[in-house]
């Protein structure tokens, strides 16, 4: 999983044409277990704490 992580991030830095900083991580706006994909249009890079408290939401969501 976290080669992949890297590949979705070195991707979104092209896209960007910058470096995305230590403190922000890659995420799915639409999660792939929701039908979303890898592609660009889907990805953004967010703080490390808000992409926790997203990806908590959303299994909270799934879960009922």
């Amino acid at each position: 999983m976290r080669k992949r992580k890297s590949n979705l991030r070195e991707k979104l830095e092209k896209k960007l044409d910058h470096k995305i900083p230590d403190d922000k991580e890659v995420d799915h706006k639409k999660p792939l277990k929701d039908g979303g994909t890898n592609s660009l249009r889907n990805l953004h890079a967010i703080s490390k704490k808000s992409h926790a408290r997203k990806t908590a939401r959303e299994a909270r969501k799934r879960a009922k």
